[in-house]
């Protein structure tokens, strides 16, 4: 798809004249984007997979895989920009310095990495990663004044300071009318910075909710102490451990006395052996006693038998 869509940019842009730089960019731009995009949009699936692969052969190398997949996945971007960056020398040729090279490389990367963020290290569904991966594009088109400079409502169009798209814009060497460029000769780093917004603002959410996580987690652990630290859980493991749970409640800092407990628990256990005891006794003596009557019966009948016969 990537050599049939560049093709088709070189035979149609081909002998593009100076001052058409804006226009032959936007145009590599986009067929850079929809060539890398089908495979930014399958990350999902394959997450998903490696995920069930890993829980299957219970290893745990998920992270590993995933840093693994966002190295080659922007290796093959600096591979679309290094395709892009060699058309528009072939059809222009006054924007091939290392400055416009750059320039284009995180500028693709502002446009794709949220995709590569929420497909990879999130567990958000195919449909989701495909929405929110395409906002940063769809803002562009909107925000960055590239489309039309100079247009917008005051205050709202100051949002175009926020896009790499503008500074790249601003690098151009003609004059389009992009308005608040910088002056400082500092254009590029801006738009490196600006390429890394929507990174740091994932870093800076994974931070948030993790540190958010371990505190619920804390205040749970720590319930989950104080209820260890009952009466009911001291009696309940000596009832199941027997002197194996005295360890086990000194290490989690029970706040009864444990000694009391144990020869508590141990008094207990030897009334119910007793009490079994005696009802084993009691049961064995009505079963004597039933056996014993049993044989008298049968002796008297016999006895009485012999008399019978006798008397015969």
């Amino acid at each position: 798809f990537a050599v049939f869509a560049f093709t088709l940019f070189l035979l149609m842009f081909w002998n593009s004249a100076p001052g058409q730089e804006a226009l032959v960019l936007i145009a590599a731009g986009m067929v850079s984007f929809f060539t890398a995009n089908p495979y930014f949009l399958q990350l999902v699936d394959w997450r998903i997979y490696m995920a069930e692969e890993a829980e299957a052969l219970l290893h745990s190398s998920k992270s590993m895989n995933r840093m693994l997949k966002t190295l080659l996945t922007m290796f093959l971007l600096v591979v679309i920009t290094v395709i892009q960056f060699l058309c528009l020398e072939a059809v222009i040729g006054t924007l091939t310095t290392v400055p416009y090279f750059f320039g284009m490389l995180f500028d693709n990367v502002s446009l794709l990495v949220t995709m590569v963020t929420l497909g990879l290290y999130t567990d958000l569904p195919d449909q989701m990663v495909q929405i929110f991966g395409a906002m940063p594009f769809l803002l562009m088109i909107f925000f960055s004044t590239t489309f039309s400079p100079g247009a917008g409502v005051g205050g709202i169009k100051a949002l175009r300071y926020l896009f790499s798209r503008f500074y790249l814009w601003c690098m151009l060497p003609v004059d389009i009318g992009m308005e608040g460029c910088p002056t400082d000769g500092n254009t590029l780093l801006y738009l490196i910075l600006s390429s890394m917004l929507t990174t740091a603002l994932f870093v800076a959410w994974k931070v948030a909710s993790g540190l958010y996580k371990k505190m619920h987690h804390g205040k749970a652990s720590a319930s989950r102490r104080e209820a260890m630290k009952s009466k009911h859980f001291a009696e309940l493991q000596l009832e199941l451990f027997g002197d194996k749970a005295m360890r086990n409640l000194k290490h989690v800092g029970s706040n009864h006395d444990l000694q009391k407990l144990v020869a508590s628990h141990k008094s207990s256990k030897q009334l119910e052996v007793t009490m079994k005891d005696t009802e084993e006794t009691t049961d064995d003596d009505i079963s004597q006693g039933g056996f014993d009557k049993f044989m008298s019966f049968l002796e008297e009948g016999n006895g009485k038998a012999d008399e019978e016969k006798l008397d015969k």
